[in-house]
């Protein structure tokens, strides 16, 4: 923690470990205590040291072998974790295919392929909203420092010698071809289980998973090792081995196992205690379960130290250490404590929890073990041996996954935001007190519910608003939240133009605001946004729209008069809930509990550009005002019918094109803080160098997404100010 996370609670816990290591007063524990420290910061600073990749930033003609069952693909973009020929370090690799042939040739094909590729080395990009998941971070956890953006890729054929890494993956190859030509749950269950792999479309088709906390079933680990290694000693025990053929043979299956499932950093876990507890009941050691959990960790800290910040990871040995330390409890209490083990990871994670996970856990594991388990892998093998049985099960795995989709989307999910890290620990420390049972059992349980109630209302009623400028690319999207979160207004969703020609090229939605914008809403503790106001029917400012329509529940819709004569944006709206009301408005409306006032359209149109609506506010001490894509004409139209207009603060029109900032109406509102939302590297060069011209000449500060991130003005009361995420170098990417 000290050296890769937060500092300060690292020296705190490495404090409260030397303190704990004098009162034992034990001089041998304490040596091996300080030589394992020293060996873990040398071995910690030669893993930071080979990240660093020295590299052209052009790649021209290298050779890189492809694993098909580990490339990720959505309709023509594809990404892949792995190494250039000769070049110890791992890239993640990003593309798009050319053709269609050009996919299914890599896809479909079972075999290691060499691939001849050209490319950009970049860094990643690092977080540039608050809250957002940060993929520098995540990557440089699996010891992954750049990426490679391919622009050409050409085949070379197969790899010509297979070594048994590859003959694994190809067999994991085999078998998800084979599960794709099962039915759809089974193909699912079978691929998340078995092999590890998720579809495009898990997430959609497995709501339910999500929501209940269930994901831990499809993420491949103790469970699953624990399943794999019994049927293997089943086969064992026919076997006229000696012990130590029996081990090997265990060893060996374990970690091609391992290879065959993903390699992922949770697994390495359960694979790693698996290796420890056969070695130790092969040597006869005697080593305890919590000897071999410490040691595995140990192991762990050495080998990949930064895996520990991973959410799976996490919740991998979480698990595990509360199995160990809740065995004799009755299955019921362990479930419990289990539930209140992992429940401050998936708040400082997900900011969400479902009141029935705890029932449908108790439920549910015992069912996964004794029937889902067992009726997914005779699923997979009746698709070969009796193909009449596969409907049968087909139907039992879709009626338990609909049943579980249901009751997710019953009353009890709810968004409590996401806890400090200072609190996270807090609340797993007091529920490893309570399951070791440590202190009094009553009080621990009264002093863990006030800090969940406590950190609760803390992020739920805060004593500050804000207005936020997140950074969604090329698009709009702006927050405006009253103190005590009295009123929640958003300003457009933001969305992606797809360009894509063809329905291959296409592949899955994706909407980015349900891991931006959406997800900062959830980390604040937002699940209701009580005026959505959408400023016109372009893809960048309302494509996301659907994603908000999904995850959070929406009071009123406003857009522009008109705007519901017109059948393509009508269509995006059309899976609101009942209780969502949309309203057409024009600049001659108010709109009660609307902390904004209307100051355009005054006349219907269908959503175009010169449609925007355009709103305004005096909040923290400051005015605003939010123009959308308002061209020129309409800027000056605006400020003729509403000559008293002025702002302290513009939102300038159309991302900073030079179709709108009409020095005219610049010079007319006064403003002295300026706000840009544009993509970084777009393709209409956005902000136009004639609209930072007209600002400059008028002494406006600028705000710029592209440079600086998410943009916050936080205030309380008449005062307030500004935040951005990033510095002006990082935002330059």
């Amino acid at each position: 923690m000290a050296l890769f996370g937060n500092k300060i609670i690292g020296i705190i816990l490495l404090i409260l470990l030397v303190i704990r290591l004098l009162a034992l007063r034990n001089v041998g524990l304490l040596v091996m205590t300080i030589g394992v420290s020293l060996g873990f910061i040398v071995t910690s600073t030669s893993i930071n040291s080979k990240l660093k990749v020295d590299l052209p930033d052009q790649l021209e003609n290298q050779v890189l072998k492809v694993y098909p069952d580990m490339v990720k693909t959505n309709g023509a973009s594809f990404s892949y974790i792995g190494k250039l020929t000769g070049d110890a370090h791992k890239f993640v690799f990003y593309g798009r295919f050319k053709t269609q042939q050009q996919k299914r040739q890599l896809l479909e094909s079972n075999e290691p392929i060499l691939l001849r590729i050209s490319g950009k080395v970049v860094d990643f990009n690092p977080a540039t909203n608050v809250n957002q998941f940060d993929m520098r971070q995540y990557y440089h956890h699996q010891k992954i420092a750049r990426a490679v953006v391919v622009d050409e890729i050409d085949s070379l054929g197969p790899s010509p010698q297979l070594t048994m890494v590859d003959r694994i993956h190809r067999l994991r190859c085999q078998f998800n071809h084979y599960c794709e030509t099962l039915p759809k749950t089974l193909q699912i269950y079978a691929m998340g289980l078995i092999s590890g792999s998720r579809q495009t479309d898990f997430f959609d088709e497995m709501t339910g998973v999500k929501k209940l906390g269930l994901l831990h079933v499809f993420s491949i680990s103790g469970m699953h090792v624990y399943y794999f290694l019994a049927i293997l000693n089943q086969f064992l025990a026919w076997l006229p081995l000696s012990k130590y053929g029996k081990a090997g043979i265990e060893l060996v299956c374990i970690a091609a196992y391992f290879i065959f499932s993903g390699g992922s950093p949770g697994l390495f876990r359960a694979v790693v205690m698996a290796v420890i507890a056969i070695s130790n009941r092969l040597l006869q050691i005697r080593l305890s379960r919590l000897d071999i959990w410490s040691l595995c960790l140990m192991i762990n800290l050495f080998l990949m130290p930064e895996a520990m910040f991973l959410m799976g990871v996490q919740l991998s040995y979480g698990l595990s250490l509360g199995l160990i330390v809740s065995d004799g409890l009755s299955y019921v209490k362990q479930t419990v404590l289990l539930n209140l083990l992992t429940l401050p990871i998936l708040l400082y994670h997900v900011y969400e929890w479902h009141l029935l996970s705890v029932a449908v856990n108790i439920i549910v594991l015992p069912l996964f073990g004794k029937v889902i388990f067992p009726l997914v892998i005779f699923g997979v093998i009746a698709g070969k041996v009796l193909p009449m049985m596969v409907l049968p099960v087909e139907f039992g795995l879709k009626a338990f996954n609909d049943g579980l989709n249901w009751i997710s989307t019953l009353p009890g999910l709810i968004t409590f935001g996401k806890p400090s890290l200072v609190i996270v620990i807090a609340m797993l420390l007091l529920t490893f007190c309570l399951v070791l049972k440590k202190v009094n059992h009553k009080r621990l349980m009264i002093g863990l519910c006030g800090l969940y109630v406590g950190t609760f209302l803390v992020i739920h009623f805060p004593l500050t608003g804000e207005i936020t400028m997140f950074d969604i690319g090329q698009g709009d999207s702006f927050l405006v939240r009253t103190p005590m979160n009295r009123s929640v207004t958003l300003i457009d969703t933001g969305g992606k133009v797809d360009f894509s020609t063809q329905s291959w090229q296409r592949g899955v939605k994706n909407y980015q605001a349900k891991r931006l914008s959406i997800n900062y809403l959830k980390s604040i503790g937002v699940s209701r946004i009580d005026y959505l106001c959408v400023s016109h029917q372009d893809a960048d400012h309302c494509g996301d729209l659907p994603a908000y329509i999904q995850e959070m529940q929406i009071g009123t819709i406003l857009i522009p008069l008109g705007m519901d004569k017109n059948p393509n944006f009508m269509k995006r709206i059309e899976g609101r809930h009942r209780a969502t009301r949309v309203l057409p408005v024009n600049d001659e409306m108010r709109v009660n509990g609307l902390p904004l006032s209307i100051y355009h359209p005054y006349e219907p149109g269908l959503g175009e550009n010169h449609d925007s609506m355009v709103l305004g506010a005096t909040i923290g001490g400051l005015s605003w005002l939010f123009t959308g894509d308002l061209d020129r004409p309409g800027e000056l139209d605006t400020i003729s019918r509403h000559p008293e207009l002025h702002s302290d603060v513009l939102k300038v029109g159309h991302h900073g094109s030079k179709t709108a900032s009409d020095p005219q109406f610049v010079a007319h509102i006064k403003p002295k803080i300026a706000l840009i939302s544009a993509g970084r590297n777009n393709r209409y060069h956005h902000p136009n160098v004639e609209t930072l011209e007209t600002l400059k000449q008028s002494g406006v500060m600028v705000y710029n997404t592209q440079t600086q991130g998410m943009v916050r003005y936080v205030y309380h009361h008449n005062s307030g100010h500004f935040e951005t995420t990033l510095n002006e170098h990082e935002g330059n990417l």
